[in-house]
């Protein structure tokens, strides 16, 4: 299973002149289900998600990683489809699937022909409620998850950084604790805490099912109610809140390790989202992207391809977040260069580059690259499906999401300035440094 963070690029994203929209049709059940569905019949295959209102954000202190635990538990089947059933369904037909947990939300899709929408509709729904586990598949499963945290967190120094920066600069909240979870308190999960898990959380009431493809949404909601409509809603998850204290001082992290062969600096701000305000969280992204996003970015043309400092540096900006967003920077140094020098030059350049390198004509191609990857991602079968459930998930709605073109053409270079000079005040951030 992947973890993601989910960085999902934001593809839902184009200008006004373009009639382009997904057009989805929603429903909500009685018993609290939402079924959104994007009809698209260029070929003849439906993707399914079933999106969670809850990742790791959920847990209780000292139970981390029983989100990520519970999403590998999902596949270990049920009286009526057990064992790994539903998978080699999915495998025999030439379908995919997998599922990932992030901290505001858990995903599981299928991507599959036509004409299997039915069952694969009856496998989810099957799950949601009656999956059978037993104390050996739970204690196999803990094994293959502290395994996985060793391969992705232990074994690399660099992630061990971020996990630690991410501690210090969410101190209240969930965004604080790795999505896999802290290894001693892995390994403490037990049984009853994943059945309890599973119990209160698996329900319509918390879920949000996305159907893109070949499917017409009048046949959908006939399926889905099918399958759907005798499972009992269960308590609707009312998630308060947590802000973080503003951090007065400056905060730096090091990490040093005798495997690192080159060194890395980061830097990572707490900021706002698109929940706090759509308008505002693109402008500022689009002005990330010209100032830090790829090789065609002010600071890459600054310290990789002049100045030779850096073999790589860039950034970018997570606002699809149900709590605080952030913005991450990092910088590969060519030669060892002290902590405090690197940010010492990456602050002075920002700052000249928001007042003389972010121009009209930068931000007309940023705005001029959303418009043709949303074109891209409109005519996938998957795509749709994601940008749909995540936004959901995260407290967004269909309308937002279908009107996010008119809030791009809104935005303008004034706009775009003032993001990046309120975020170039912002004190609120961890920088990191990793060597040997």
């Amino acid at each position: 299973m992947k973890i993601v963070g989910i960085l999902l690029i934001l593809l839902f994203c184009f200008e006004s002149k373009s009639n382009i929209n997904f057009n989805a049709k929603s429903t909500t059940l009685e018993n609290g289900l939402k079924l959104i569905v994007v009809e698209n019949s260029r070929a003849p295959v439906v993707a399914q998600m079933m999106w969670y209102n809850f990742g790791s954000n959920i847990e209780q202190r000292g139970k981390s990683g029983l989100a990520h635990f519970m999403e590998h538990l999902m596949f270990k089947g049920t009286k009526k489809y057990p064992k790994s059933y539903f998978s080699d369904y999915i495998s025999k037909i030439g379908g995919s699937e997998n599922a990932f947990t992030s901290y505001d939300y858990t995903a599981y899709y299928q991507i599959f022909p036509k004409q299997h929408v039915e069952k694969i509709i009856e496998l989810e729904a099957d799950r949601m409620k009656n999956l059978t586990l037993t104390q050996k598949n739970v204690e196999i499963e803990k094994k293959v998850i502290l395994e996985e945290r060793f391969q992705r967190i232990e074994s690399d120094p660099s992630a061990q950084l971020d996990e630690s920066m991410r501690t210090v600069l969410f101190p209240n909240d969930y965004y604080g604790r790795p999505i896999i979870g802290w290894k001693h308190e892995i390994e403490n999960l037990s049984f009853d805490n994943v059945m309890e898990f599973y119990k209160e959380n698996y329900n319509p009431s918390n879920a949000i099912l996305v159907l893109s493809g070949d499917i017409k949404f009048k046949n959908a909601k006939k399926l889905v109610n099918k399958y759907y409509k005798f499972i009992k809603p269960g308590k609707k998850l009312n998630l308060k809140k947590l802000n973080n204290p503003d951090l007065k001082t400056s905060t730096n992290v090091e990490l040093r390790n005798e495997n690192v062969k080159q060194q890395i600096w980061k830097r990572i701000y707490r900021t706002k989202s698109y929940n706090e305000s759509i308008t505002k969280a693109i402008a500022l992204d689009l002005g990330m992207k010209i100032l830090a996003g790829g090789t065609s970015s002010l600071l890459y043309e600054e310290f990789v391809n002049k100045k030779k400092l850096f073999s790589m540096v860039g950034g970018f900006f997570q606002g699809l977040t149900k709590g605080n967003g952030y913005i991450y920077f990092y910088a590969i140094p060519n030669k060892k260069i002290e902590q405090n020098e690197i940010s010492e030059l990456l602050d002075k350049f920002i700052a000249q580059a928001i007042e003389k390198g972010v121009t009209e004509e930068k931000l007309i191609l940023e705005k001029k690259k959303y418009y043709y990857d949303s074109i891209y991602g409109m005519d996938g079968i998957l795509k749709p499906a994601e940008i749909i459930g995540e936004a959901l998930t995260i407290g967004l709605t269909i309308n937002d999401i279908e009107n996010w073109n008119y809030k791009l053409d809104e935005i303008n270079l004034e706009m775009v300035k003032k993001e990046l000079k309120e975020f170039s005040k912002n004190y609120n951030f961890v920088t990191g440094n990793l060597r040997n």
